[in-house]
């Protein structure tokens, strides 16, 4: 147990109260690190989270754009401290003896919040004035058994250097780079390198390097040399929107190139990728297949457990550097990376563009019945190839194995209208073969094909989906393959099909499309 307070740096732990069991844990590292001084002065606490019955369960600090570790265990209910805006702790005070009983805490703004019931003596843990509480340190187990807090002065209104008029002014970098860094990647990026040292105004000024010193000056978040190869300088200072422009500049031209070469990089949605981003610009991007980074390597190879959240998180968290100084800021970025990589990418955020469909008509109806229902009634038939018109039967065998009906769902209304449809149905009726002869013959079964504009509304389909065939060289199929993972079907498929893929995988299908200009394009569902 800690018996008087310390500081390093800007940092000041307050002496702890309660007994010496459970296990040491602490939100900042200590002794801090520089990385660690510019981590703990950026924070923002927002939130206060404890568990508390007999004693205090759990606790845990929510920064505005970080939620710390819980710490402790899972009994008792849930309660919860917000803080306004400009509004911080400046005062904790604790009762104990073996466990945590209360925590109460006070803030700038008069509130004062009890967790818990006193009893026994209270005490103060005299946090210095002009300071606020950022976090916890301790000892926990099924309850807090030790606790003690982290301060940092209050952020102060200091002056600015001159500005230097020799920092470059760049351009925003080009759409084309921005459509392929993952804005989510960009944000987890800004998040763990911080934003230093910021001024009132919001600008920033340069500052030594945590280990380096002024042998390499940085600004904003992590720059140490501007676009034009021109070094930091000390007393340089840049806007904040100057800062991400430098940061998105840095990513492209060190990061971009080695990530695409991933080979399942295309089948990766942006929040995979923006994920892979963070990683790879704090252990360096040539990661994959590299030495010593098998398990990261694994998650890139293996498609069909990028939805097992525990599996993915237990292969990022090993990229921490145990027993090191730094092992818990990286544990939390790799939490951090690892939750970015399994979140799902909503429609207002899609990978590519916006005329996928979030909603896709697979396990609508019975496709399988269908199938066994019509192989008898086109015993005999011989393909009509590009041949096929609007008007035909859907009997019709547009190539040996696959029906008109099949485009159709066997719905007149889902005939089609023009000639153009039925050429591109052909030229993706071409591809479902080969596709079906690599997975040995097995039956090919269509869940959706052409929707009219009606009943592409109807099912929820994308406004501008490659369902509609609306035009020529545009249409798409879903589809799986009997007796065979669709997680195969859909790598095959990324690897010879030319045009568009929707990995539609876990939701039981791959979606083959085609837009004009027949582009390579790639989403997941």
């Amino acid at each position: 147990m800690e018996s008087s307070s310390s500081v390093i740096g800007k940092l000041w732990r307050s002496p702890s109260v309660g007994g010496n069991g459970g296990k040491d844990f602490s939100d900042i590292n200590w002794p801090p690190a520089g990385s660690d001084q510019i981590f703990a002065q950026q924070a923002q606490p927002s939130e206060v989270r404890v568990r508390v019955g007999r004693y205090v369960d759990q606790v845990q600090m929510i920064w505005a754009h970080y939620e710390l570790p819980a710490r402790g265990g899972e009994g008792s209910d849930l309660e919860s401290f917000i803080l306004n805006a400009n509004e911080y702790i400046t005062n904790v005070k604790l009762t104990g003896d073996r466990y945590i009983g209360s925590i109460e805490l006070i803030t700038n703004q008069g509130r004062d919040f009890l967790f818990g019931k006193q009893t026994g003596t209270v005490t103060d843990l005299a946090v210095p004035a002009n300071h606020h509480v950022i976090g916890f340190y301790g000892n926990s187990g099924r309850w807090i058994d030790q606790l003690g807090v982290i301060a940092v002065p209050v952020r102060e209104q200091t002056s600015e250097p001159p500005e230097r008029p020799q920092v470059p002014q760049p351009e925003r970098p080009s759409d084309p780079v921005l459509d392929k860094i993952p804005r989510s990647g960009i944000e987890l990026i800004k998040e763990f390198e911080g934003y230093a040292e910021a001024l009132p105004d919001g600008r920033a000024k340069a500052y030594a390097d945590p280990l380096k010193g002024w042998s390499l000056p940085t600004i904003g978040y992590g720059t140490t040399r501007y676009p034009n190869n021109v070094p930091v300088k000390e007393g340089d200072i840049i806007t904040k929107d100057q800062s991400e422009t430098y940061l998105i500049d840095h990513v492209d031209k060190y990061c971009r190139g080695a990530l695409e070469k991933i080979p399942t990089w295309g089948r990766m949605n942006s929040n995979q990728r923006g994920a892979l981003y963070s990683f790879a610009y704090n252990l360096g991007a040539g990661f994959y297949r590299g030495d010593n980074f098998e398990s990261i390597t694994r998650v890139c190879d293996s498609p069909e457990q990028w939805n097992d959240h525990r599996w993915v998180e237990a292969q990022f968290v090993k990229y921490r550097n145990p027993g090191t100084s730094v092992e818990e800021g990286l544990r939390r970025r790799r939490l951090a990376e690892a939750a970015l990589f399994c979140k799902h990418v909503t429609s207002a955020t899609p990978n590519w563009d916006d005329d996928h469909d979030e909603a896709g008509e697979a396990g609508d109806r019975k496709p399988e019945e269908r199938l066994e229902r019509i192989v008898d009634d086109v015993k005999g038939n011989q393909p009509v190839g590009a041949r096929l018109t609007p008007a035909m039967d859907f009997n019709t065998l547009i190539t040996p194995h696959i029906t008109y009906g099949e485009f159709a769902l066997y719905d007149e209304a889902r005939r089609f209208q023009q000639d153009f449809q039925c050429k591109t149905a052909y030229e993706i009726c071409l591809f479902l073969e080969k596709c079906r002869d690599h997975f040995g013959g097995n039956p090919l079964v269509i869940t959706s094909g052409y929707r009219p504009p009606s009943i592409n509304a109807k099912v929820g389909g994308a406004r501008r989906s490659e369902h509609l065939y609306d035009a020529p060289n545009t249409g798409a199929v879903d589809f799986y393959i009997k007796n065979v993972s669709i997680y195969e079907v859909e790598a095959w498929c990324d690897q010879h099909y030319p045009h568009s893929i929707g990995y539609g995988a876990k939701r039981g299908f791959v979606h083959l499309g085609m837009r004009p200009g027949k582009p390579r394009v790639r989403w997941v569902y």
